[in-house]
């Protein structure tokens, strides 16, 4: 991703720089179609994440992250056809494996913005769905099945689904059903190591080092 601080046609030079070098010197090919030119405004999705420029509550233009829709979408699709079939597995093991998606879901955006919104409708659905899987699994009514194990996991807590017992291994277990809009948020901290591990030691780094301030300074003043 290059931010450039000008117009269209100065992002078509950098663009048309950048595909002269890839091919000249690294006989690489640039591939033209996906190598989009787009205002910040209007925003990117780069890594799984959208980046996009907005006036935040004192007024200022800055910078923020948020998840993208067909990637929530994906995921809460993903979610739910793991919970459509396979009743016969440990109701245990598969709180267990429910909580691993959504906690590495969680980690990989702990650092972006607007998360609430996004987090509740995936617990609903996931929710929903467990509560659907659960109750066909023990042909049972979701009323009743809410009534023994829609629990608090500790005092303070919101309730979800909470179940005692052994897993598939035998081993007795507690586990509740982990909730996305309980995970933790992080500030994004700008990170950016003088030496690169991949360059011969007696290469210099020909880089600038910079400051997460200065790109968010930069970006707001695009």
């Amino acid at each position: 991703v290059l931010v450039v601080k000008g117009n269209k046609a100065h992002a078509e030079a950098i663009r048309e720089e950048c595909r002269m070098f890839l091919e000249d010197d690294l006989s690489l090919t640039l591939n033209m179609d996906k190598t989009h030119i787009t205002h910040v405004n209007d925003g990117f999705i780069f890594l799984g994440h959208r980046v996009v420029r907005k006036r935040g509550p004192n007024g200022t233009m800055r910078p923020v992250t948020s998840i993208p829709r067909e990637k929530a979408k994906n995921f809460a699709a993903s979610l739910a056809k793991e919970l459509s079939s396979n009743h016969s597995a440990n109701r245990i093991d598969m709180v267990d494996r429910l909580n691993r998606r959504l906690a590495g879901w969680a980690n990989f955006y702990q650092h972006t913005d607007f998360t609430a919104i996004t987090y509740r409708k995936i617990d609903g659905i996931v929710f929903w769905r467990f509560s659907h899987w659960i109750s066909r699994k023990y042909r049972a009514s979701i009323k009743s099945m809410m009534r023994k194990h829609f629990l608090r996991p500790t005092e303070k807590q919101a309730k979800t689904w909470k179940f005692f017992g052994p897993n598939g291994r035998g081993v007795f277990c507690v586990t509740s059903l982990r909730r996305l809009v309980t995970s933790r948020k992080m500030t994004f901290r700008w990170r950016l190591p003088e030496s690169n591990p991949y360059l011969p030691r007696e290469e210099v780094r020909n880089t600038v080092t910079s400051r997460y301030r200065d790109v968010a300074m930069a970006l707001s003043h695009a």
